[in-house]
């Protein structure tokens, strides 16, 4: 195993990155603009790398002290409400909409057989009889 490590023909190329580069990726990460993994992408470092200039020049980070970030799982419940809110949205149209549709047939009802149809009261024939034929309907 030791010779297979030292018969490689490369290098590992040695990069640095600057402290001002280093202060920006972190200040990035805490306002929620990048996460650790897209930095490692993006600049071809590893995690740990990243992760130890947030230890050394993140204004949150304090030794001993477990920061809960819960900004992911607020935006997600934001993202479902909504959603929802948008679904409730198309249902209430939809029930405008059958709303609209039931009036408008009542109202071509009473025309066409002369009833007023009245809510919370007894149907009241227009022209005076008390009850319906079954035919004209």
């Amino acid at each position: 195993m030791n010779k297979s490590k030292k018969s490689r023909k490369y290098k590992r190329e040695r990069r640095y990155f600057s402290e001002d580069f280093r202060r920006a990726r972190v200040k990035e990460y805490e306002e929620g603009q990048v996460t650790v993994r897209e930095i490692c992408r993006a600049y071809g470092v590893s995690d740990n790398a990243v992760y130890k200039w947030i230890r050394k020049y993140s204004a949150h980070y304090q030794k001993g002290i477990v920061k809960v970030v819960e900004e992911k799982s607020e935006s997600k419940k934001r993202l479902a409400l909504e959603k929802k809110v948008q679904e409730l949205e198309q249902f209430i149209g939809q029930q405008q909409v059958q709303i609209k549709y039931y009036e408008k047939l009542l109202e071509i009802a009473q025309e066409r057989y002369n009833v007023n149809f009245e809510k919370n009261s007894e149907w009241k024939f227009l022209n005076g009889s008390s009850s319906i034929d079954a035919n004209t309907l």
